[in-house]
Formats: structure tokens, C-alpha cells, sequence
């Protein structure tokens, strides 16, 4: 059985529905964000949704999100 606490989480489309749920697992613990739009992940990473799903001070505070 595994630990939870060692578990990490993969968000699968970092739209309207995916990118909160993985900025705010990523506050608490290791995620990692897929999207096929290269653009936006270049976005993300740079602190900006340019949707405007996610506030851009939010995006550094989910300091275990990786693209």
C-alpha cells in the first residue's frame, strides 16, 4: 500500500477545470500539468493565464506545479 503523503498527482488539460484543481493540489502537493497547447504551457510557466481561470499571483503559490 502506498503512502498518500508519496503520491503525486497528474492533471490531464489545464483549462477552465484542470488548472485550478492543479494550482491549488500544487499549493499542497507534487503535480504535474499536461496540456497539448505548447503556447500555454509557455504562458503558465512565464506566471500568466492569459484565460483568466486563475489569478497570476496564484500561479507562484502553487510552488510543487510542474508543466
Amino acid at each position: 500500500m502506498h503512502n498518500l503523503e508519496d503520491l503525486k498527482l497528474a492533471i490531464i488539460g489545464l483549462g477552465y477545470v484542470g488548472l485550478p484543481l492543479a494550482v491549488e493540489f500544487g499549493k499542497r502537493r507534487p503535480v504535474v500539468g499536461f496540456d497539448i497547447d505548447s503556447t500555454r504551457i509557455a504562458a503558465l510557466e512565464a506566471g500568466h493565464d492569459r484565460t483568466l481561470e486563475v489569478d497570476d499571483h496564484e500561479l507562484p503559490e502553487a510552488r510543487q506545479l510542474r508543466y
